[in-house]
């Protein structure tokens, strides 16, 4: 795997490693890690459908989970 890659739009270098971020739907959230080619600073990382798995499947876990709580289908 490359150590390194350039941002296309800002022309920094990112690294690969990961990030917390938290995903929400409604008044749910969870943190996650998210694996990514990310910048030094706090700038926007690049990501491939792999690295956003976990995200997409605490997402919908957490879709689910608010719509049983208010009673939707």
């Amino acid at each position: 795997m490359e150590e390194a890659r350039v941002h296309p739009t800002t022309g920094e270098t990112l690294s690969r490693g990961t990030r917390r971020q938290t995903i929400r739907c409604g008044s749910l959230s969870r943190e996650v890690e998210v694996p990514g080619w990310y910048p030094e600073g706090d700038g926007d990382g690049i990501h491939n459908g792999a690295d956003l798995a976990e995200a997409d499947r605490v997402f919908r876990e957490l879709r689910d989970q608010d719509k049983e709580r208010h009673g939707r289908p």
